[in-house]
């Protein structure tokens, strides 16, 4: 029988993959999951043994995660030390963020495409990666419209 200790390990493993999936690193993707997984908030230095990591570090980390909204510092009366937790509204916070940045990035490479596509119709023999240019358009479009549904899927999720 799975000890707590050893449950507890895989979860964070586990969630730790799925969070990587949003450009954090594997460092920051544990400290954010150990926070999820703790009932209460924690201090850096409990997050800091926790980990295994410096207090340096963790507050590295902290800051990489406060700056994607993803925790939030907390006070409790009689605690002197900073304490931090995670949003509650996890789906949501890394959707936002992440959507929105996609969005954005995919609008500015298809804008970019158009005024390359613009560049190889006045030379001779543009007509020849023309089309591929065009497909990457056509890509990018499709993206930026996924992206853009899913936004709006997430917001009425939100709505309910």
């Amino acid at each position: 029988m799975a000890t707590e200790s050893h449950i507890t390990d895989e979860l964070v493993n586990e969630f730790s993959k799925t969070i990587e999936l949003f450009d954090l690193s594997p460092s920051d993707s544990r400290l954010f999951t150990i926070l999820f997984l703790n009932h209460q908030p924690m201090t850096l230095d409990e997050m800091s043994q926790t980990t295994g990591k410096s207090k340096t570090s963790v507050n590295t980390g902290i800051r990489t995660l406060s700056d994607l909204n993803l925790v939030k510092q907390v006070w409790k009366k009689g605690v002197r030390k900073d304490l931090y937790t995670t949003n509650d509204d996890l789906f949501q916070r890394f959707m936002h963020y992440y959507l929105d940045k996609w969005i954005s990035h995919t609008t500015m490479q298809k804008r970019r495409l158009h005024a390359i596509e613009s560049e190889i119709e006045t030379r001779p023999q543009g007509d020849i990666i023309e089309d591929k240019v065009k497909k990457m358009i056509d890509f990018h479009q499709l993206l930026e419209t996924s992206f853009s549904r899913l936004k709006e899927t997430c917001e009425h999720m939100e709505e309910r």
